[in-house]
């Protein structure tokens, strides 16, 4: 007896390739609730930093400050800028290069006391302002992403409020191991500093313990500038995450596969540019209507005045302004506020799509080291079934279940 041939219904994508979890990323990164909660953290980065320049620099040091190029940008190597083409890296990796900088800054060999504590101020303040967004938004993302079921912002701010201090302090415990090997090279130093001829003689033969330790700290340093984004999804997606889990996750994970991480961002950083020009063309569409709308009633030449004025506020944060026209520079003025906030909402994209893809990735690495299925994330228990719950609870162990119902009609129609 012959069998008939099998016909091939459907084709199970995601399991054949795993990896194309990081497209549902977008649709997870544009919700209204994440990009507003993201705007606002970005509004509020600069409060710091200006706080921080006034306390712990002066004028010429802040100048020098803000006009110094991003490191990290500039120590991309040149084979990896093959992958990262220059509109790829500003476009997908800004928000990572932004939040990852002050950490950076930190390692140059020329700072003076005051720009160290300028940036480490920094880079606290800015860990401090983002670790409530990062959790809210990796909540959002992983629950999402394992479950197909969508998230309010609301039930993932539940969840990530309690566990704050848990975001804040997972990057800090690989800084803290750092700190503790700088402080004896340190040691070393200040005897150079009292003792020249001697000191230096003393750090030649202490010299490979020195090495040893540089080798050490190379690990923790390349495993949190690369896996620092892996921490919050870890404390998002187990039970018990902890900074601790978090910072071992996070090495083993970026150590365990380097291969599948670097083919992970590479898919991403394409991707999330190709989202970044979807999302800047309608925030420009959306911009240049107004003002295309406007120029019917208003005529093109005070349009474009009118345009050119709000523009310049938005970009520049000043402008000049005719004295005699007070009403005419308050109306150009309201606009250029609105642009800006309409920038940050399309800027805020930038944000919310790292740490939505960067819980994508964990889920892939997760699943590629741990061999565990995607889907294998903590969900709270439902508020509705506690009072449920609770009368069971409540219940002495010993009661018995009730009968069933008796049928009065004993079978008979």
């Amino acid at each position: 007896m012959t069998e008939s041939p099998g016909v091939l219904r459907q084709v199970a994508w995601r399991e054949l390739f795993p990896w194309l979890i990081l497209f549902r990323t977008f649709k997870i990164a544009i919700s209204p609730g994440l990009l507003a909660l993201a705007a606002v953290a970005i509004l509020l980065t600069p409060i710091g930093w200006n706080t921080a320049g006034d306390v712990f620099l002066t004028p010429a040091e802040l100048s020098k400050a803000r006009a110094t190029s991003s490191q990290l940008a500039a120590a991309i190597p040149r084979e990896v800028q093959v992958w990262f083409p220059e509109s790829v890296r500003f476009a997908a990796l800004d928000a990572y290069l932004r939040l990852s900088e002050p950490l950076a800054r930190l390692f140059s060999l020329d700072l003076s006391l005051r720009e160290s504590a300028y940036y480490a101020f920094g880079f606290l303040w800015t860990l401090a302002l983002w670790a409530f967004p990062g959790g809210v938004i990796t909540r959002k993302a992983i629950v999402q992403l394992a479950t197909d079921e969508p998230v309010g912002v609301a039930s993932a701010a539940s969840y990530a409020g309690p566990r704050y201090f848990r975001y804040f302090l997972a990057p800090l415990y690989p800084v803290l191991v750092l700190v503790a090997l700088v402080c004896p090279i340190a040691a070393l130093g200040w005897i150079i500093y009292a003792l020249p001829e001697g000191g230096v003689l003393l750090a030649g033969l202490c010299w490979l313990l020195v090495a040893l330790v540089g080798l050490g700290a190379l690990w923790l340093f390349g495993g949190l500038l690369f896996g620092w984004p892996l921490m919050w999804p870890t404390i998002s997606a187990e039970r018990d995450g902890d900074p601790f889990e978090a910072f071992s996750r996070s090495y083993s994970y970026v150590y365990g596969k380097p291969l599948h991480f670097f083919f992970y961002v590479v898919v991403a950083a394409a991707f999330g540019a190709l989202c970044w020009a979807v999302v800047w063309t309608a925030m420009v569409l959306v911009q240049e209507f107004g003002f295309w709308a406007l120029s019917w009633g208003a005529g093109g030449e005070a349009t474009a005045e009118i345009r050119m004025q709000a523009l310049d506020f938005a970009i520049d944060g000043d402008a000049i302004w005719p004295k005699d026209r007070s009403l005419w520079n308050s109306g150009t003025t309201l606009i250029g506020a609105i642009i800006v906030l309409m920038h940050t909402v399309a800027a805020a994209f930038r944000y919310t799509f790292l740490f939505s893809v960067a819980s994508a990735i964990y889920l892939l690495l997760r699943h590629d080291v741990d061999e565990k299925e995607m889907d294998e994330v903590y969900l709270e228990t439902p508020a509705a079934d506690a009072p449920r719950k609770a009368t069971i609870a409540a219940e002495p162990a010993g009661t018995p279940a009730p009968a069933p119902p008796v049928n009065d009609t004993d079978g008979r129609d």
